[in-house]
């Protein structure tokens, strides 16, 4: 699709799609915002690190400044629309400062998109007064908050709505977003339970462990990544690591997935080992063509439901997929579907589906004589134990930030962005936070002439890059991973000590894309004052030529709608 053509379609939908990006910058403290009502709503999933965001949002507003409120909304999106709030004191927090989960205000669904919704967020706005509204949540959330945004924008009221990007999968990052809370404590959490379980396989030798791992399905998500997966593999270094965008991009089928596990351990029973451990990502299936097009047609029909009302509505060849499996899989493909309508890839037991297809293959070449080992399946689903940890030093300091981020944000006034925090792989002190455009991270779906319905603009979940810094990591290990025993065990979350503020290895790696333009604007700020009038003639045609041979380069390598790379202050 056309950049001019995306542009067309986000001007119909929102009246200005070229706000800059905002760095907040310190200032004296002689400007201090009054008399600001602040309301902040849990619309995701669990996940570490929340708590700390509204002591962040509470203790920017609240400290030092007279009459500042900040209400939180008990029940998610649900309270909201009802308007039971809380005030949030600087006492309360105390008490759930450094703790996990969302107890301190809970959650219902995590959506506000209909129309009905939408005024009953304006009307709950209204009623309460409200300046600023904070969104925490995932990418369907910050979409949701895009156009919320707008929503109230058009209807003439002045709350600013701000979100924040958390959730343990991970998936909500981009060019803008570095990370999203909680994701290094989940990650961390799962590598302990993981790590324990793989050093047990390799004391008692005899049990193959098939661990699959909450990622972006269970979360919300409609389409699965697997960053905690990848993380969690480089944490503890699994013989196997089955990743949804890998498989995706390799179009294994079912048959070529399970063939690759059963070389692995036909070729360690060779050489006596009987034993490993596989950490499956949540939302492999819906990696596999024949199963991605089961899952589709699935999801047109009314769940939950029977095999026998099922199986007329299929094509006959999801038909003959469906009765090819074990019948545990096939009730669970017919379970209710997620608050988006889809299917539960939490409920697929995913990792019994492998253990149980890999040992009917092990079965078929015993007989051949072509394995003679053991195979001793343990099949467990880990996440649950992890997405209320307590949160890592990091989860902590980035969602403290990322919550006085949002606090300044909206008492200026800032609606439709999300606050951020770049520079994550250095010290906090180095770390630089402002705000960005939400019509920046919004994407057109692509579409064809005949559809009847397009999809609206949003943010999606962002995958694992399969050209990233994490996963040629971990490439570069994995055969011996598969060959050895290279399990390391991270132990539990450090809060203290050298190990503490150790960043996990997909976010330290992750590129700045804020850093560079920074970086870009110093260039150019330098060429500026280079070539002022006055200054030599060839200093002025080099420059000129350079960049007018930059400027075509830029034009062919043009791509989807970019944010303005301009950038104004917001000061607290």
């Amino acid at each position: 699709m056309c950049i001019q053509h995306d542009q067309e379609v986000m001007h119909k939908l929102f009246s200005n799609i070229h706000l800059p990006l905002l760095d907040v910058t310190a200032a004296p403290p002689a400007t201090p915002f009054t008399n600001k009502k602040v309301g902040v709503v849990f619309c995701g999933r669990q996940a570490p690190g929340c708590h700390d965001l509204v002591c962040g949002l509470v203790d920017m507003l609240c400290s030092g400044s007279a009459g500042n409120r900040v209400l939180g909304f008990v029940g998610g999106s649900h309270g909201l629309f009802n308007k039971h709030a809380v005030e949030i004191t600087p006492e309360l927090c105390a008490a759930f400062c450094g703790s996990g989960g969302l107890e301190m205000l809970g959650r219902t669904v995590d959506r506000i998109k209909t129309v009905e919704e939408m005024q009953q967020v304006r009307k709950a706005c209204l009623d309460l007064g409200l300046d600023g509204l904070v969104l925490v949540g995932g990418a369907r959330t910050n979409t949701d908050a895009a156009y919320l945004a707008e929503y109230l924008k058009e209807q003439k009221v002045s709350t600013a709505v701000v979100g924040v990007p958390c959730g343990i999968e991970g998936s909500m990052v981009n060019e803008f977003v570095e990370a999203s809370v909680g994701f290094d404590s989940a990650a961390k959490a799962m590598a302990q339970l993981v790590g324990n379980t793989a050093i047990d396989g390799s004391s008692a030798r005899k049990y193959y462990y098939f661990l699959k791992l909450m990622d972006g399905s269970t979360t919300g998500g409609k389409i699965p990544t697997s960053h905690v997966a990848l993380e969690v593999a480089l944490e503890t270094k699994p013989n196997l690591l089955l990743l949804f965008e890998e498989v995706d991009d390799k179009r294994l089928t079912l048959r070529e997935l399970v063939h690759e596990i059963a070389e692995v351990v036909a070729q360690r029973a060779a050489a006596g080992k009987n034993f490993g451990t596989v950490l499956v990502a949540e939302g492999l299936l819906a990696a596999i063509p024949e199963f991605r097009a089961l899952i589709t047609e699935l999801e047109t029909l009314p769940m939950p439901s029977t095999v026998d009302k099922v199986l007329p509505e299929l094509t006959q060849w999801s038909k003959a997929i469906f009765t090819s499996l074990p019948d545990f899989i096939q009730l669970q493909l017919l379970l209710a579907r997620q608050s988006n309508a889809a299917l539960q890839l939490s409920q697929l037991e995913t990792e019994r589906l492998m253990a149980w297809l890999v040992e009917d293959e092990l079965k078929e070449r015993r007989k051949k004589g072509t394995f003679k080992g053991s195979f001793s399946p343990v099949c467990q689903f880990l996440g649950y134990q992890a997405r209320c940890s307590m949160p890592t030093d990091f989860d902590s300091d980035y969602a403290y930030t990322l919550g006085g981020t949002a606090a300044i944000l909206v008492a200026n006034g800032c609606s439709g962005y999300m606050a951020v925090a770049s520079d994550l792989a250095q010290p906090v002190q180095s770390w630089r936070v402002g705000g960005v455009p939400f019509t920046t991270m919004l994407q057109v779906p692509p579409s064809s002439s005949t559809e009847t319905f397009r999809p609206r603009p949003s943010i999606f979940p962002r995958k694992v890059d399969l050209e990233g810094g994490a996963f040629r990591s971990w490439l570069d290990v994995r055969k011996l991973c598969a060959r050895e025993e290279m399990y390391e065990n991270p132990g539990p979350i450090q809060l203290s000590g050298p190990s503490a503020g150790r960043v996990s290895s997909t976010i330290a790696t992750r590129f700045s894309y804020l850093q560079e333009l920074a970086k870009l604007r110093e260039h150019l700020e330098a060429e500026s004052t280079r070539c002022r009038p006055g200054c030599d003639p060839p200093h002025v045609m080099v420059a000129t030529q350079s960049l007018s041979t930059l400027n075509s380069i830029l034009d062919e390598l043009a791509g989807p709608m970019a944010a303005t790379p301009s950038i104004e202050r917001v000061q607290k």
